[in-house]
């Protein structure tokens, strides 16, 4: 039995020699920061590994291991050799190149790198993590705002004593230094502190098509709401395979999607070969000159057995307001199964400034417990995509020890502790729920909200509209809220005001009931039911502002509104109103037509959108993105014997929009609208296009004091045509920046088509106003040249349009439209 163990370990020795030669470090930057991924080979053989996110690494070898040689693209290549590498490689620090990406080599023949881009795209479907069909991780983050005091340089200066007294004592030296002041205060202010520290623990579970991500626990320096923890989930994309990915809000084209190509630069900047024998290949990317899409430049790793990423940093290629890098490393699971195990954004707060420091956030990520094959049931998971709840404070330390494994460092600890004591003196929970209140377009007072669009506002026919509106806020019930309005208008010299109140019965199904009552105007046979938001002209609605035909509105609603599925919305209502169309209009069905026409109705609204995503959270259901397609639909019931209405009829109306953005082309969006009423009703009840031209006989006057509206019949005078039954679309592609960008200058060009088609069965029970109907079909087509002048927020151009069809204008220049277009950039 001895002779057999000792030739069992003979046997298994050279085995466990193979790999006994290890070496491990960090590699930093001249400010010690970790540089992730790293590129190291061992002995100058190609073979080697990489740092992680945090720059630390561990190599092992089946050799003594005599040479590292440390790459990264935007830093000084390193290499280290001879006696005491281990203590040399502890720590290594490379230096910043002033290389940049943009200066790229252009060589004849074919790029190497493309071979390896497009086999990445051909495989990234089956090497996307979001393509599996189910899976669930936890998540642990941690996102810091910090400065960084090597930055902080406080002037220094020697001041002799002697020019400053008249005599010396012995031994006293002739000069004292001086520091600045405020320099030095901060530096010492935050030498043990960050100026923010949050961590976060969430869990996902994804089971196709059910998606929802958890926060199980939150904390954060100086706030006891939850809510920061959105800033983890929604920062950037899961994975690096979208053909767009979402950074900090905005969108931009994936180098590693079809025809990339075309529209990326790639250069093969090194290969490092693994211990399992596959290559992985370190390309940069940058956007080509001039191309007019939302761009990121940066580094990718890419592993020749799947053609799957290993990781990327990237940043946007273009100046931003707030630069940002993101990286993603990955890891392998199985052949085409890679899924991201480490996220870390570095944010430039450059609009905040301490002694010329710049503060910096730094969010970082690791997922852990992955499990790629979980046993849940749809049901085990939530509708919504995010769910925050508030959870004792207790138990949120339990949760986030246990998932941290490290203990806090001394200046994660000092923030807490010394920001939440600043916190409780300062009430800085009160000042975020003010700043909340600002961003949703209100100004809280005491305990009512002021809805700042109601202050001031101007159409023609109103002239300039002073009022306010007032809604209470949770400072004076969490459910139930109470409001009111009053505006008053200059050139109508009209009153006008209302009241509502609401009850919430849920939050998160945003279960309400309400009771309305308003006297106010109202277009014309326009199109408006509920679940579709009423834009303002920050959304680049305009043609409010030169609609002339309005009735006064007189309306009582009781009704109930609820969230029974996720993304769909239910409305049920019972009105009673009282409409004054403003002018000598007549309705015949009566021999003395009334001034004011009486209606009682019950309706059902309803609004779905199967790709919107939303949260759960204390303060309700938040929406998250705008997904599209969403369609609402509108039926009422009008009944002559119920709440003194005069008039029986059905009443139904429709829209449905779609907004696509698409590689190379922009942004397409349609939007369809469907209307129509069964029964002999007024012109109030029935339905105008929306026109966008002013009547009126002075043509020039007409088109340049009109700004187009992203929605409407720009040739099509107001009031020109009337409907009982109409359908509209209207497509527009807004091109971007695609064909033409220079640094500065980045016009849009934007093609929109309309059409609409519309039947009046009985034009002789109208009387004093247009009875045209759209029988024969309403034909328009523009150019819009947008953001050819940009400021901070506006973008101007110009809008050319042009009808043509059966309803085509006898003088040929009243067919166009010339208008100044005016293009709100956020």
């Amino acid at each position: 039995m001895k002779t057999l163990i000792q030739l069992c370990i003979l046997f298994i020795l050279p085995f466990s020699l193979i790999s006994q030669h290890s070496i491990e470090g960090r590699v930093v930057d001249e400010e010690g920061k970790g540089l992730p991924f790293v590129n190291i080979t061992i002995n100058k053989g190609g073979r080697g590994g990489t740092t992680d996110l945090d720059g630390f690494y561990q190599l092992e070898s089946s050799t003594p291991i005599k040479n590292l040689d440390f790459s990264y693209i935007g830093f000084e290549a390193q290499s280290l050799t001879g006696p005491n590498l281990e203590a040399k490689a502890k720590v290594v620090v490379l230096i910043e190149t002033t290389t940049t990406l943009g200066e790229v080599t252009v060589l004849p023949g074919e790029n190497p790198a493309h071979r390896m881009i497009e086999n990445a795209v051909r495989n990234k479907e089956a090497n996307d993590p979001e393509e599996l069909d189910q899976f669930s991780y936890y998540s642990y983050s941690k996102f810091i705002v910090t400065l960084n005091l090597d930055s902080i340089d406080p002037d220094i200066d020697t001041v002799m004593l002697s020019d400053r007294i008249d005599s010396l004592k012995a031994d006293q030296p002739d000069s004292i230094v001086k520091i600045d002041s405020s320099g030095f205060e901060l530096h010492q202010y935050f030498s043990d502190k960050h100026l923010f520290f949050m961590e976060t623990l969430t869990q996902r579970k994804f089971k196709r098509p059910r998606d929802n991500e958890e926060v199980i626990a939150n904390r954060t320096s100086g706030f006891k709401n939850p809510m920061f923890a959105m800033l983890v989930t929604q920062l950037q994309s899961f994975s690096f395979y979208s053909d767009y990915i979402g950074i900090s809000g905005g969108e931009y084209l994936n180098p590693i999607s079809k025809g990339s190509t075309k529209r990326y630069y790639f250069v093969l900047e090194d290969s490092l070969f693994t211990e399992t024998g596959d290559t992985i290949f370190t390309l940069s990317f940058r956007p080509r000159p001039n191309t007019g899409f939302k761009a990121l430049q940066g580094v990718i790793n890419i592993d020749s057995r799947d053609w799957a990423i290993v990781n990327v940093r990237a940043t946007p290629a273009s100046e931003e307001s707030l630069p940002i890098e993101i990286t993603q490393e990955y890891r392998r699971f199985g052949p085409h199964t890679w899924f991201p195990v480490s996220f870390e954004a570095d944010i430039k707060l450059r609009m905040i400034s301490f002694n010329k420091a710049v503060p910096r956030a730094i969010m970082r990520r690791r997922l852990m417990r992955i499990d790629l094959d979980p046993k849940f049931k749809f049901s085990d998971i939530s509708h919504a995509e995010l769910t925050i709840e508030e959870k004792d404070q207790a138990e949120v330390d339990s949760l986030l020890q246990a998932f941290r494994g490290d203990e806090l460092d001394s200046l994660e600890a000092n923030t807490y502790s010394f920001v939440d004591s600043i916190s409780e003196a300062e009430n800085f929970e009160r000042s975020l729920n003010i700043f909340l209140t600002l961003s949703r377009g209100y100004i809280p007072i005491y305990y009512v909200n002021l809805d700042i669009g109601s202050v001031l506002n101007y159409n023609v026919y109103e002239g300039f509209r002073l009022g306010a509106a007032f809604e209470t806020n949770e400072r004076f019930h969490d459910r139930l809220k109470l409001g009111a309005f009053y505006a008053y208008g200059f050139k109508d010299k009209a009153h006008k005001y209302g009241g509502h109140i609401n009850y919430e019965l849920h939050k998160n199904l945003r279960w309400q009931v309400y009771a309305r009552y308003k006297s106010d105007i109202f277009e014309t046979s326009g199109f408006g039911m509920p679940g579709i938001e009423a834009q303002s002209i920050f959304q680049n609605n305009y043609r409010r502002i030169s609609i002339e035909q309005w009735d006064y509105n007189q309306q009582i609603r009781l009704g109930m509104r609820i969230d029974p599925l996720p993304n769909v919305q239910l409305d049920f209502s019972t009105l009673h109103e009282r409409l004054n169309t403003v002018g000598n209009y007549q309705f015949l069905d009566y021999s003395d037509s009334p001034e004011w026409f009486e209606f009682s109705e019950v309706a059902v609204g309803l609004r779905y959108a199967p790709a919107e995503e939303y949260a759960e959270t204390p303060i309700g259901k938040i929406k998250l993105r705008q997904r599209y397609p969403v369609f609402s639909l509108l039926v009422s019931e009008g009944m002559n014997d119920y709440w003194e209405g005069d008039y029986n009829y059905t009443r139904a109306l429709f829209q449905a929009e779609y907004k696509r953005l698409s590689r190379g082309y922009g942004e397409t969006s349609i939007r369809l609208r469907a209307a129509a009423v069964w029964g002999d009703v007024p012109a109030s009840k029935l339905f105008s296009p929306a026109a966008n031209f002013r009547n009126s006989s002075d043509y020039w006057e007409a088109t340049f004091y009109s700004v187009p509206d992203r929605q409407a019949f720009e040739t099509m005078r107001f009031n020109e045509f009337l409907n009982d039954r109409m359908i509209s679309l209207m497509w527009r592609q807004d091109f971007r920046s695609t064909f033409y960008k220079r640094p500065g200058f980045e016009p849009h060009l934007e093609m929109v088509h309309r059409v609409a088609f519309g039947t009046l069965a009985k034009p002789e029970l109208h009387k004093n106003i247009g009875v045209k109907d759209l029988k024969h079909g309403y034909f328009e087509s523009g150019l819009e040249f947008n953001r050819l002048y940009v400021s901070n927020l506006l973008g101007l151009g110009i809008g050319v349009y042009y009808r043509y069809g059966p309803n085509q204008l006898a003088e040929p220049l009243h067919n166009f439209a010339f208008k100044l277009s005016s293009k709100f950039s956020f």
